[in-house]
C-alpha cells in the first residue's frame, strides 16, 4: 500500500534532515512531499507597528498582508532559531505558505509535558514546544520537529510481539499518553458559514468588485451595481453550499465511533468509547465484523478485513500476526504491511488463537493513520497548476496597468476641463473598474459549470469544476490495465502439467522434464491431482456468514476445483493454535482426500507470491507446502532440477498472447504442528519443486480498443500502468492499439549480475520476441540486446517507428542508478509493467516534470496515490478511496476519457473564448470612455445598464452553451492566453472598433446639425447626454455583439455556434434590437437610455455602416490574423537564423 510507503519515508528522512536547534531552517519530510520551515520571533516594536498600520488603512494592509504570509511574518517578526521561534513559516512543494503559532507548556504546568519517543516509550520534557500544521501535531523533540506518526518506528519486532503478555497499560500511562496523541477522533467541524463568507470575500477578486460596488453607488450606476451584488451572493450562496456538502461528505469520513475493548490494568479487558484509545492500548480485535479506528498491527492469531476504504479494493484480506525472522532491526509498516491493519478497514472476521481473543497493538491515532493522511490530502488538495490561470492573472496584471494609464490620463484631462476634485476621482476610479471588469471571475466559471452539468448528464461526475479547463490540454492519458482496459475478472483458460519422459534410463536430470497438453477441466482430471490440491488450499478465500469471500482470481480458480470450503471453529483452533480452514473435495472422490490449511503466507505484490501449509487433519506428521505466484518469482523459489529447460519460451508464448501466468510449485515440510506456526516464510519458501502452470486469460473490455484509437488519431499518448507481468502486458497493449501495429516493440531490461564501468546495474534493450525478424535502427540490429549506458545510447534507439516497454523493477533501477535517463524514459516508453502503487505516482509525477498534462484512469485499486498525482485523475470505482479523484465515471469502462478530454477542450476554450470577450469588451468601452473624457463627458447610466445587462451578460452567460465537438482533432487548443496569436487577436479588434469610433465621434462633430457638449461646471448636477455619445454608444453597441460571434469559436473544440441555440437568438434580437434604436429610435426609449436624437436619418444609417465595415474588417482580421502570424514568425526566425549564419 502506498500510504505505507509514504510513513516509513517520513520516518527515514525526518530523522536525516533534522536537527539542530541553532538553525533558522529545516526541511521535513511529511506525506511524501518537502516542507520548508523557516523560525521567527515576534517583536512588541513590530507588532505595535502592524496594528498601527493595519487601523490607519482601515484593513488595506492587514488583508495585503493576508495575501502574502511571507511579507506577513518578516513584517511582525525577526528571523530566529526554531528553540526561540514563536512562530514558524511553512512552504510546501507547491509554494503555499501558511504561519503557523508555536506553542509552549513548562513542566511546572498542571498539565503534563511528557511525549512518546520513537521506541513508544514515553518520557518528560522540561518545556513542550508544539505547532499544529493542516491537523498534525509537530512536536520540538531533542533537536527535531516530531510527529505522533513516528511513534514506534524505532521498536523491534520482537518486543512488540513481547508488548502482548504485559496486560496492556495501566489507566494512568493511557491519561498520560492522551496528554500527547490527543483524543482518537477525526475533528473535522463544519466551518461557520460567518467564517466560509469571510474567506471568500478577502480574496482579490471580490475585494475588488466591493470595490468597483461603491465606485459605481457613488456614482449612482446603482441597478448594475445591485445585479453585481446579486450575481456575488449567489456565487458565494454557492460556495458555502458546495463548502459545507463537502464538509459533510468529509464528516460522515472521519466521525466514526466504535465501542472497543482493550487491556488495561495487568490484562483486564475494559469496554471504552473508541476515542480514549491511545497508541501503545493492547486491543481485542471484534470476533464478528466492526470497522477498526487506528491503526494497529496484529499480535496475535488471524483476521480477515475489508480495506476498499483505502485502497478501492473490496475483496477480504488476511491479515496474520507478526513475526521475528531475526533480519530487521526495526519495525517497518512497508515490511510488515500483511500483519497492520489500518484505520478505517472494516473486520470481517478473525480466527482465534489457542481458543484466545485476537489481539492488536494501537500504533496510530486520529490524523497519524492512514486514513488521516488520506482524509488531510482531501482537506487540503493541491493548488490547481496551470498555464492557462497563470496566464489569466497575468493578463489581468496587464489590464491593471492598462487602468493606471487611464487614471492618469482621466485625472488630467478633467482637471484641465475644469473639473472637480471628486469629480475627477471618480471619473478616474470609474476607468479603472471599466479595464478589469469585476463580473469576469463570475462569467468565465459559466462554461465550467455547463460543462460539468453537460459530463454529469453521462455519469461522470465531478467534485473539483476547476479541473475540467485543465482536461483541455491533456496530452497524455495513463491507464491502469486489469478492471480498466480489460474486464475485472479473469477466465480460467488451462493448466500445463510439468511431466517426466518414461524412458528406459530414467535419471533425476531435468533433460527429461517437460510441459504436458493442456487441461482445461481440472475437477475430472486425475493428471493433475497435486495442481488441484495447490489451487484448493493456496489462496485468501474465506467464508464469511455461509458465503463464500476473496480475491475474484482465488474464487475463479478455487471452483474449477470442485472442492469446498469450510472454516473451523473454536473447538478445532485448541488443537491447531490457529483456527484452521478446512478443504474438501467433492463427494465420492477418491483421488483426493481433505486436507487443512495450518499457516498461510498472504500474497505480497512486492514478494509476488503467496503460501500455505497444508495438513491431513488425520495425520499431523504429513505437511505440505503450496506456494504459487508470478511464474519469474516461483522460478527462482524451485530447484534448478525441477524446472524445464523450455520453461521461459513456454512462459514467453502464453504471455506473448495476452494470457496472465500463475505458477506453482510444492515441497514437503518435515516440521511439528506447533513449529508450522512458528516457521519463517523465508524457510518455507524455498527448495521448491515446480508442479505446473496456470494460464488465465484477460479480456478486453469491448470499448477499449475504440478509445484508443480515438486518442491516437488525436495524438494524445497512451501509457499503460499495471502490476502484471511484462510481456503480458506488451500484449494486451498491442491488442488494444497502445503499440501501434506499425512499430516495433522494445523491452528495456536490467541484470542484477552484471556492472557497467561505473558499477552500475547493467541496462539492456532488446526486440520484444514476437517481433519474429532483425531490426534496422540507425545503422544497428536490434534482434540481440543492447547495452544502454547515457541518454545518448537511448536515443539513438529511438525513432518513428519504436516503442519502448519495462519493467518495474527495472524502473527502479533507472530511477536510482540512472538519474540522467528518467526524463527521457518517461517520454519513450509506453508500457509500464510490475509497478508499484508509489513507482505509478512516482511516473505520473516525472511526466509532469517534462511538461505532460496528465491524466491517470484507473479502477481504484492500488491507483489512489497516483489518481490524486495526476492533473486529472479519472476513477472508475464508487469506493470512498477515490472522493479524492477530481472524476469519477459510473460507467465502469474508459468511454469516459475522450468524453472528459473533449469537455475539457470545449470548457477551456470557452474560457479561453470568454475571456477574451470580456476583455474586448472592457478595452472597447475604455476606448469609448477615453473619447468621452476629452470632452469631460461619458455614457449615461442606462446607457452602460443596456451595454452591460441586455449585450455583454446575456451573451457571456450563453456563451458556455455551446456543446463540445463530437470528435478530438489533432491538435490540442491553446492553454495560453498570452500567446502572440491572442494578443493579436485582442489588440488587432480593439485597433478597428477604436478607428470606426473615433471616425464617428469626429464625423458628428462636423454635422451642420451638431451641438457640443456642454459639461457641468463646480459640484452642480451633470447631464450626461450628448451627441457625440450618443454617436459613440451606436457605433459601440455593434462592436460589443461583433466581439461576440468572433470570439465563440466552433469546430475542432466546440460545436458550431449555429448549435448554440439560444446564444444565436440572443444575438439577432440584440442585433435587431440596437437597429431599431439607431435607425428609428422611439421617444419614450431615447429618453430611457439617455439619447441625444441625431436629426438625419442618412447619419444614422452612416453610423450602421462605419459599423458594418468594422465587423467586416472584423471576421476577415479574425478569419486570417493566425496565418499572419505565422508567416510573421517564421520569416524572422528565418532572417534570425540568416543573421547568425553571417
Amino acid at each position: 500500500m502506498n500510504s505505507n510507503k509514504r510513513y516509513d519515508f517520513l520516518q527515514t528522512e525526518n530523522r536525516m534532515v533534522l536537527g539542530g536547534s541553532r538553525r533558522h531552517h529545516h526541511t521535513l519530510f511529511a506525506d511524501d512531499a518537502p516542507l520548508q520551515l523557516y523560525a521567527y520571533r515576534s517583536t512588541n516594536f513590530r507588532t505595535f507597528l502592524f496594528v498601527a498600520l493595519s487601523l490607519a488603512t482601515c484593513g488595506l494592509f492587514r488583508l495585503v498582508m493576508h495575501w502574502k504570509p511571507k511579507w506577513l511574518v518578516r513584517f511582525r517578526a525577526v528571523r530566529s532559531t526554531f528553540d526561540d521561534a514563536d512562530l514558524v513559516l511553512i512552504v510546501d512543494s507547491h509554494n503555499v505558505s501558511e504561519i503557523c503559532k508555536v506553542r509552549s507548556r513548562s513542566a511546572r504546568a498542571s498539565q503534563p509535558t511528557v511525549v512518546a519517543t520513537e521506541d513508544g516509550s514515553l518520557t518528560e520534557l522540561k518545556e513542550l514546544r508544539w505547532f499544529v500544521y493542516r491537523k498534525q501535531q509537530f512536536t520540538w523533540i531533542e533537536n527535531e520537529w516530531s510527529t505522533a506518526a513516528l511513534c514506534y518506528s524505532k521498536i523491534s519486532p520482537q518486543k512488540l510481539i513481547d508488548s502482548v503478555d504485559r496486560g496492556g497499560l495501566s489507566s494512568d500511562e493511557a491519561e498520560l499518553r492522551r496528554t500527547y496523541f490527543g483524543e482518537n477522533l477525526m475533528a473535522a467541524d463544519l466551518t461557520p458559514i460567518f467564517v466560509i463568507i469571510c474567506k471568500e470575500i478577502i480574496s482579490p477578486f471580490y475585494m475588488f468588485q466591493i470595490f468597483s460596488v461603491i465606485v459605481w453607488y457613488i456614482d449612482e450606476y446603482v441597478w448594475y451595481a445591485t445585479l453585481i451584488v446579486a450575481m456575488t451572493l449567489c456565487s458565494i450562496i454557492a460556495t458555502i453550499a458546495s463548502t459545507r456538502k463537502q464538509e459533510k461528505r468529509i464528516r460522515s469520513m472521519v466521525r466514526q465511533r466504535e465501542t472497543v475493548q482493550v487491556l488495561r490494568d495487568g490484562g483486564n479487558i475494559k469496554t471504552l468509547d473508541s476515542t480514549e484509545v491511545v497508541p501503545g492500548d493492547i486491543l481485542v480485535v471484534p470476533a464478528q465484523g466492526g470497522v477498526l479506528q487506528c491503526d494497529c498491527v496484529l499480535l496475535n492469531g488471524a483476521a480477515i478485513v475489508n480495506e476498499s476504504m483505502l485502497t478501492g479494493e473490496s475483496i477480504p484480506i488476511t491479515k496474520v500476526a507478526l513475526t521475528d525472522d531475526g533480519h530487521d532491526e526495526f519495525f517497518s509498516i512497508t515490511k510488515h504491511n500483511k500483519s497492520v491493519m489500518y484505520c478505517g478497514t472494516q473486520v470481517l472476521q478473525t480466527r482465534f488463537y489457542k481458543g484466545q481473543h485476537v489481539k492488536a497493538l494501537v500504533l496510530r491515532t486520529a490524523y497519524s493513520t492512514v486514513k488521516g493522511q488520506l482524509v488531510r490530502s482531501i482537506m487540503y488538495p493541491k493548488p490547481v497548476d496551470f498555464r492557462f490561470i497563470t496566464d489569466l492573472f497575468k493578463f489581468i496584471g496587464v489590464l491593471s496597468i492598462v487602468a493606471s494609464f487611464g487614471f492618469f490620463y482621466t485625472a488630467v484631462v478633467l482637471v484641465a476641463r475644469g473639473s472637480t476634485i471628486f469629480r475627477v476621482l471618480i471619473r478616474a476610479l470609474d476607468l479603472v473598474t471599466i479595464v478589469v471588469p469585476p463580473a469576469l471571475p463570475a462569467v468565465m466559471s459559466v462554461g465550467i459549470l455547463y460543462a460539468q452539468s453537460r459530463l454529469k448528464a453521462k455519469e461522470i461526475f465531478c467534485i473539483s469544476p476547476s479541473t475540467i479547463n485543465t482536461c483541455g490540454a491533456i496530452n497524455v492519458v495513463c491507464f491502469d490495465k486489469t478492471g480498466t482496459l480489460t474486464e475485472d475478472g479473469l477466465d480460467f483458460h488451462a493448466v500445463r502439467m510439468i511431466e517426466r519422459r518414461e524412458d528406459e534410463e530414467v535419471d533425476d536430470s531435468k533433460e527429461h522434464l517437460f510441459f504436458g497438453d493442456e487441461v482445461t477441466a481440472l475437477s475430472v482430471s486425475e493428471n493433475c491431482r497435486e495442481m488441484v490440491r495447490a489451487i484448493a488450499t493456496c489462496h485468501s478465500l474465506t467464508r464469511i456468514n455461509g458465503e463464500l469471500h476473496g480475491d475474484p482470481l482465488d474464487m475463479i480458480l478455487f471452483e474449477q476445483t470442485g472442492f469446498s470450503l469450510e472454516e473451523g471453529d473454536e473447538d478445532d483452533s485448541q488443537n491447531f493454535d490457529v483456527q484452521p480452514t478446512f478443504v474438501c473435495p467433492p463427494r465420492g472422490s477418491s483421488v483426493h482426500t481433505e486436507c487443512s490449511v495450518v499457516r498461510q503466507f498472504t500474497f505480497s505484490s512486492t514478494l509476488q507470491r503467496m503460501s500455505v501449509i497444508v495438513a491431513n487433519p488425520t495425520n499431523h506428521s504429513t505437511m505440505v507446502v503450496y506456494c504459487k505466484g508470478s511464474p519469474e518469482m516461483v522460478m527462482s523459489l524451485c530447484r534448478p532440477e525441477t524446472v524445464p529447460d523450455d520453461f521461459h519460451d513456454v512462459v514467453d508464448e502464453y504471455t506473448q498472447h495476452g494470457y496472465r501466468l500463475i505458477a506453482v510449485a510444492t515441497k514437503p515440510l518435515d516440521v511439528s504442528l506447533i513449529n508450522a506456526n512458528k516457521v519463517t516464510r523465508n524457510a518455507v519458501e524455498c527448495d521448491l519443486s515446480m508442479i505446473g502452470l496456470i494460464a488465465l486469460e484477460n479480456r478486453l473490455k469491448p470499448v477499449t480498443e475504440d478509445v484508443i484509437d480515438r486518442l491516437n488519431k488525436a495524438n494524445i499518448r497512451s501509457v499503460m500502468v499495471t502490476g502484471d507481468n511484462l510481456l503480458t502486458a506488451l500484449s494486451v497493449a498491442r491488442e488494444c492499439g497502445i503499440i501501434r501495429p506499425s512499430k516495433r516493440a522494445f523491452l528495456i531490461e536490467h541484470r542484477n549480475d552484471a556492472k557497467d564501468h561505473r558499477n552500475r546495474t547493467s541496462l539492456s534493450v532488446k526486440q520484444a520476441a514476437h517481433e519474429g525478424h532483425v531490426t534496422m535502427i540507425n545503422g544497428a540490429k536490434i534482434n540481440e540486446s543492447k547495452k544502454i549506458e547515457d541518454s545518448s545510447d537511448l536515443s539513438r534507439l529511438c525513432g518513428a517507428q519504436t516503442q519502448f516497454a519495462i519493467s518495474g523493477p527495472t524502473f527502479a533501477v533507472v530511477v536510482h542508478e540512472y538519474p540522467e535517463l528518467v526524463e527521457q524514459l518517461v517520454c519513450v516508453c509506453d508500457v509500464f509493467a510490475r509497478m508499484a502503487p508509489d513507482q505509478k505516482q512516482m511516473l505520473v509525477e516525472q511526466l509532469q516534470l517534462v511538461d505532460y498534462t496528465v491524466a491517470m484512469c484507473g479502477d481504484g485499486a492500488n491507483d489512489c496515490a497516483a489518481l490524486k498525482a495526476a492533473h486529472a485523475g479519472i476513477s472508475l470505482s464508487d469506493s470512498e478511496a477515490s472522493i479524492a479523484a477530481p472524476f469519477t465515471s459510473k460507467v465502469p469502462d474508459i468511454r469516459c476519457v475522450p468524453t472528459i478530454i473533449s469537455e475539457g477542450r470545449a470548457a477551456l476554450m470557452t474560457s479561453f473564448g470568454t475571456f477574451l470577450y470580456m476583455s474586448g469588451y472592457s478595452l472597447t468601452q475604455f476606448i469609448s470612455i477615453l473619447y468621452l473624457y476629452w470632452i469631460s463627458n461619458s455614457f449615461t447610466q442606462t446607457q452602460f445598464l443596456f451595454i452591460d445587462l441586455c449585450i455583454i451578460t446575456l451573451l457571456a452567460v450563453l456563451f458556455g452553451k455551446t456543446k463540445a465537438y463530437p470528435r478530438l482533432a489533432a491538435k490540442p487548443p491553446p492553454a495560453r492566453i498570452l500567446s502572440i496569436s491572442s494578443m493579436v487577436s485582442l489588440f488587432g479588434q480593439l485597433i478597428i472598433g477604436g478607428i470606426a469610433q473615433l471616425i464617428v465621434f469626429n464625423l458628428v462633430a462636423l454635422q451642420p446639425w451638431f451641438v457640443p457638449y456642454d459639461p457641468p461646471t463646480g459640484d452642480g448636477p451633470e447631464d450626461r447626454r450628448s451627441m457625440q455619445g450618443t454617436a459613440i454608444f451606436y457605433v459601440s453597441v455593434f462592436q460589443y455583439i461583433v466581439l461576440a460571434g468572433i470570439y465563440s469559436k466552433g469546430p475542432p473544440y466546440r460545436s458550431s455556434i449555429l448549435s448554440n441555440r439560444p446564444l444565436c437568438l440572443a444575438i439577432v434580437l440584440d442585433v435587431v434590437l440596437c437597429l431599431w434604436i439607431v435607425i428609428a429610435p422611439n421617444v419614450f426609449f431615447m429618453r430611457l437610455l439617455g439619447c441625444v436624437d441625431l436629426p438625419s436619418l442618412q447619419f444614422r444609417l452612416l453610423i450602421v455602416l462605419v459599423a458594418s465595415i468594422a465587423a467586416f474588417c472584423s471576421y476577415i482580421f479574425d478569419r486570417f490574423h493566425d496565418q499572419a502570424v505565422r508567416l510573421a514568425l517564421d520569416r524572422w526566425r528565418r532572417t534570425r537564423k540568416s543573421g547568425f549564419c553571417n
